[in-house]
Order: structure tokens, then sequence, then C-alpha cells
């Protein structure tokens, strides 16, 4: 099956809603978050993302009128999505496959694009981090050449108002005991490195 890569518009209303019930249903359907965590309404929000990042999704056809069967989110320097990216860095944020069509590829495919993508604009250093129960995404990361760097690893704490605090984990210690906290793992990778 043929698939294509595109960059989603702020206004493409359909396919916003698409993208962000697929990035939910991810996250969701891999046990990452449940539905009443703080983050469903971040996953959701695609239009955020097309505002202020380029947002891909791949979706099956090659003509692009077909279902949408994953997501990437590259983040420029100075966005609000930025979390970890310095001043001359991209971030990619958000990677997400549909259940159904995994193992094909495309968490793969997407992100090969996205790096390309950052790098087309000028990226010196593209970061990420990913959950710690992430297994398969590590995997992923570091066979396209992404190098761990537990420098940038950092923790997401649940407040009881439905807001989160970040810390870095120098700063979680006591923090962290008694919360619902998720600890994050930093990759980075630079143009000119291995990838496959």
């Amino acid at each position: 099956m043929s698939a294509s890569i595109h960059i989603v518009q702020p206004d493409d209303s359909t396919r916003l809603t698409e993208i962000g019930q697929l990035t939910a249903l991810a996250y969701l359907s891999d046990g990452l978050v449940d539905q009443a965590h703080p983050y469903i309404p971040q996953l959701k929000d695609a239009r955020a993302r097309a505002e202020a990042a380029d947002l891909l999704m791949m979706t099956n056809g090659a003509d692009g009128t077909g279902p949408v069967v994953g997501t990437i989110t590259v983040v420029p320097p100075g966005s609000e999505f930025a979390e970890l990216a310095g001043d001359d860095e991209f971030e990619l944020r958000m990677l997400a496959v549909s259940p159904l069509e995994r193992g094909r590829g495309i968490g793969a495919e997407l992100t090969r694009y996205a790096m390309e993508r950052a790098v087309d604009h000028g990226a010196r250093r593209i970061v990420l981090s990913t959950m710690e129960s992430m297994h398969i995404a590590h995997k992923l990361y570091e066979k396209l050449g992404f190098v761990r760097r537990t420098d940038l690893d950092w923790t997401v704490i649940d407040n009881d108002d439905g807001t989160v605090t970040k810390v870095t984990d120098a700063e979680a210690g006591d923090t962290v005991r008694g919360t619902t906290a998720i600890r994050l793992l930093g990759y980075s990778w630079e143009p000119g490195s291995a990838r496959a």
C-alpha cells in the first residue's frame, strides 16, 4: 500500500481533528496516559501544533486523500512547543502511529522526513524526549542515529488541578514521591552524524 507525507495547514479542520484523535488514541492504546490525563487535550490539539510548528501527517495513498496513519511535529527554534530545544535546535514531538497500522515502518519514515525537513530549515541539532517506558521509540530513535543524552532527561509531575510541573531530574528528588510523575529521556542528533 502506498503512502505519502504532507504538511497540515492550520485551516484544515478535518485533518486536524483526525490527527488529534489519532495522536490521543496512540498514547491511550499504549497505556501511556488515560482519558483523564492532563496531556490528552494537548495531544488532541493538532491546530495549535500546526500554527506553531510543522505538523506532518502520513496518509494511505499517494495522493494524500486517504486516512491519516501517522503524525509527527517538527518544532522550530523559539516555538511555544519547544520543551528541550535551545536557540538553534529543532525538536521532534508527538510521534504517533495508528495502532492498526503499526509494523509498516511508518514511525521511522515520518521521523526521517521530519529530520530532513528540520535540516532543510537550518537545524544544527535536533532534540527530542520520550517517556522512559516507550522502549520501541527508544530503539527507533537510536536506529536513526539519535544519541542518548542524560543531561536532557526531565520529569513531568501531574498536579491535582490538572496542570503539570516540569522539573529536571536533579530538581525532582523528593518532589516526585507520592505524585504521579512521568520521566522523559532526552536524545539528540546532529546533521552529518550516522543514521539509518
